[in-house]
């Protein structure tokens, strides 16, 4: 399974997206593609019982108290995803 990245609560925890963060995000796809090809999938319903995204981080929903306020030169701009569901998607 992936590595869990827990984002600590708090205005640290924005970060602008970057060339750097999308070429992050490849490089693990890439390493999970790797371990999946090397190992059979013991579970069908390894999908079902997995990880799921937070819901608290959903699109349009108001960003959770525990996050504080978006930094003013950060307000609309790419950020980075806070969910940890998201470390290896695009």
């Amino acid at each position: 399974m992936a590595q869990s990245v827990l984002v600590p609560p708090g205005p640290d925890s924005f970060n602008f997206f970057t060339k750097e963060s999308l070429a992050a995000i490849e490089q693990r796809i890439a390493e999970e593609k790797a371990k999946k090809s090397k190992q059979e999938r013991k579970d069908v319903d390894d999908d079902e019982n997995g990880p799921k995204p937070n819901s608290d981080l959903e699109a349009g929903k108001s960003l959770p108290f525990i996050y504080g306020d978006i930094p003013p030169g950060m307000v609309s701009e790419p950020l980075e995803d806070l969910d940890p569901y998201y470390v290896n998607k695009k």
